[in-house]
């Protein structure tokens, strides 16, 4: 006799206390520890609630010199309202290399705000450039929950607008000799020519029991592949074929044998053939089965074990957005359990149904998407198919909800020449619902969310998707209490400045001492302070220190400010050191290869960079990326013979000669220096600096501090080759600003 007790909301357990199966009395105990974990789960849910950010791009790729412009959207992890937990967001430009070039500190209002980036302040080259976003708050789950997009940046074409031309410098370029720039990132991994992996549903194979296996097909750099093949066992029988479905990956189900021998996966591509052993089956446990396709309002789970695995209440329940949406507890008598979940009130986007024991351990686990009718619909119209060059564009854009009602809201639009763009097959809705949520690579989400002929959607494919995605947003070991989890970042109201006091020389904390901040608008500086508080546009602000010499101010400020903050003891000025907590952007991540290709609207022909190369004679052509260029989209439509000339102009203007030998000074740089930044940046980290030049820039590269050392072991020949390369490395660097006298 089987009996499950489902409940979807969140209650105490009451009346499993009393019940009794196949004239057993339930273990109390066990009972009662599934529920401390429910009730773990959803305090911690409801209390400690999470955010994403989105980032809306005006474009799909840029050139040096160009502008990014973007819109943000900052909202809540479950239901993807806009947030007003935090206030502050930071927006981070890092080059291929990983290095931060440019970063910007935004006010958020309501969960929103917008910003931009020149590509022409720091010297740059071109090649795949990140753009990372996040509240210091999201920063308390881990680097993987922040927003991070890859934008491919092209050389400045030769000839002005000619946009066909699309050159970048290759990944590789950047480590490959001595004219390395600097790489903080790891390099892309390389695998072999096929590979195949497999993902039991739930997370393990048990020996005896049937259970459903996705399987992934990939090539070296990790696009798909499509591959047809047989499961043989030990002895070369065939069990069942398998064949991928969509974008390499496919389904089969398989029945582990005893694990003295190995079974394999055979598979055919290219006209060769391909061995891959399956994953060991557990001599016991259980397997579960999700069927999230078959009903429109429940989730149908299955539970199969072995004869031998003992029979114990489990515990099961769906998150969805990091909440608790609903649990049920199971009693697993039989060698095959059916139950059902409710999930017409699970929110759109990607659930999580785990099972787990009363000691809190997980046995199973599976992702699952559910999808709602959008709460909007948003129709764009134009007055007329096509335009000329520069003609006025008409649209009309209407926002309504499901009864057809006016929504009145705020958006941002992009508009692009849609037959030249870099194809970017993502939006809010696939990054929000679905990439926020799962890890790796996947050529084209927007694919999922399209619809068949029929009006039917990829829904049985993404299913597949999401049983091969094996990464989990939400820590279940944080949730329930079994991992230690400090918030070390509370959501920001405003800018903070937070930091601590420490004496100049052994640097211990220093309480009870009088802070000041003074804010004042960049370029009153020069102004007599007077004047400027008599305007009213100064900012001053006191605050004592605690016992860990730590303090904290917040303001309400936008654009540029000058800051200033003092320490004084018993009302007179003290030497101290102030360190500020400015040291917390997440060290960049590795790019995948997959990343790394451009496809062309209209074109659909896709080109992976090139690997780097050892030839100096053919630089150029080695350290460029050519895309095919194809005919302008005017010419094709017949009216390139219809552009409007203007009379000649003259532009009349001072040239800059100082910023100029600044930029060219940059732009021929294979590093670049900002000596009153990197000051900071030690000062902040609390690495003494001296006054001296040197002992500065001696601490920024490896390459600068070494000599000495190379010069006591190296031979005479061997010594000139790495001074003739230091000497290189040095030419090649641009050092800027002047470092801050204590």
């Amino acid at each position: 006799m089987k009996r499950n007790l489902c409940k979807h909301s969140v209650v105490l357990f009451a009346l499993l206390f009393s019940l009794s199966v196949c004239g057993q009395e339930v273990d109390d105990g066990a009972v009662g520890r599934i529920t401390s974990f429910v009730q773990a789960l959803n305090n911690f849910s409801r209390y400690i609630p999470q955010e994403k950010v989105y980032l809306h791009f005006d474009n799909t790729s840029y050139y040096q010199g160009d502008h990014i412009w973007f819109a943000c959207y900052v909202v809540t992890s479950g239901q993807h309202q806009l947030s007003r937990l935090s206030q502050t967001l930071y927006v981070e430009l890092l080059n291929p290399g990983g290095e931060i070039v440019d970063k910007r500190i935004l006010r958020i209002e309501n969960g929103q705000c917008h910003g931009d980036f020149t590509l022409n302040r720091l010297p740059f080259y071109s090649g795949f450039y990140e753009v990372r976003a996040y509240t210091k708050y999201m920063l308390n789950f881990g680097d993987d929950v922040i927003f991070s997009r890859l934008l491919p940046v092209f050389d400045k074409p030769k000839a002005e607008g000619d946009y066909e031309d699309k050159k970048m410098l290759s990944y590789g370029s950047f480590t490959s000799n001595y004219k390395m720039y600097e790489m903080k990132r790891e390099r892309p991994l390389k695998e072999n020519s096929v590979n195949l992996r497999f993902y039991p549903e739930g997370g393990n194979l048990v020996q005896g029991v049937a259970s459903r296996i996705a399987f992934e097909a990939t090539d070296e750099v990790g696009n798909p592949i499509e591959v047809t093949g047989i499961v043989k066992d030990a002895s070369g029988r065939e069990l069942c074929p398998v064949t991928t479905l969509h974008e390499g990956k496919g389904l089969f189900t398989y029945t582990s044998g005893d694990g003295k021998r190995k079974d394999v996966v055979e598979v055919e591509y290219s006209g060769r053939k391909y061995r891959f052993d399956l994953p060991a089956g557990l001599p016991q446990g259980v397997v579960m089965e999700v069927d999230n396709l078959s009903y429109s309002d429940s989730i149908v789970i299955t539970l199969r074990k072995t004869g031998d695995t003992p029979a114990e209440i489990l515990g099961a329940v769906i998150l969805n957005g990091g909440r608790l949406q609903g649990y049920c507890c199971v009693y697993t008598d039989s060698e095959e359990t059916v139950f059902r979940m409710d999930k017409t009130r699970l929110p759109s986007g990607v659930s999580q149904v785990v099972l787990f024991n009363s000691e809190g351990e997980i046995l199973c686990d599976r992702l699952l998407f559910t999808r709602r009718e959008e709460a909007v619909n948003i129709r764009a119209k134009t007055d007329k198919p096509l335009y000329y060059p520069y003609e006025l564009v008409d649209i009309a854009i209407s926002v309504t909800d499901r009864l057809s009602n006016p929504v009145r809201t705020t958006f941002s639009l992009s508009v692009r020449d849609g037959a030249s763009e870099v194809e970017y097959n993502r939006n809010a809705l696939t990054d929000l619902l679905l990439m926020s949520e799962i890890k790796g690579y996947v050529r084209n989400p927007a694919f999922y969310f399209e619809k068949h002929d029929s009006g039917v959607c990829h829904t049985p494919l993404l299913d597949l998707l999401l049983m091969v995605q094996g990464w989990r947003r939400y820590s279940w070991g944080r949730m329930t209490g079994a991992e230690d989890f400090e918030v070390k970042y509370l959501p920001e109201k405003g800018l903070e400045t937070t930091g601590q006091i420490v004496s100049s020389f052994r640097q211990t904390p220093q309480a009870n001492v009088d802070v000041n901040l003074l804010l004042l608008p960049r370029g009153s500086e020069e102004e007599d302070e007077e004047e400027v508080k008599k305007t009213g546009n100064v900012l001053f602000d006191a605050f004592v220190t605690d016992d860990k010499g730590r303090f904290s101010f917040v303001s309400d400020v936008d654009g540029r400010w000058n800051m200033t903050l003092s320490v004084k003891e018993k009302g007179k000025p003290k030497d101290h050191l102030i360190l500020l907590d400015r040291v917390f952007s997440p060290e960049p991540g590795r790019y995948r290869y997959a990343d790394l290709q451009v496809t062309i609207a209209e074109q659909k022909a896709e080109n992976i960079e090139k690997e780097e190369t050892s030839s100096d004679d053919a630089e150029a052509d080695e350290n460029a990326l050519s895309l095919a260029a194809w005919q302008d989209s005017l010419a094709r439509l017949g009216m390139d013979e219809k552009t409007i000339q203007l009379d000649e102009v003259t532009v009349r203007a001072k040239r800059n000669s100082y910023e100029q030998d600044i930029y060219r000074a940059r732009s021929q740089s294979m590093a670049y220096y900002d000596a009153t930044a990197e000051y900071d940046d030690f000062y902040d980290k609390g690495i003494p600096v001296n006054k001296d030049f040197h002992d500065m820039i001696m601490k920024l590269n490896k390459d600068f501090s070494t000599i000495r050392a190379k010069s006591e072991i190296l031979k005479d020949e061997e010594l000139l080759l790495f001074k003739n390369k230091l000497a290189l490395f040095v030419v090649n660097v641009s050092i800027w600003g002047k470092i801050p006298r204590l």
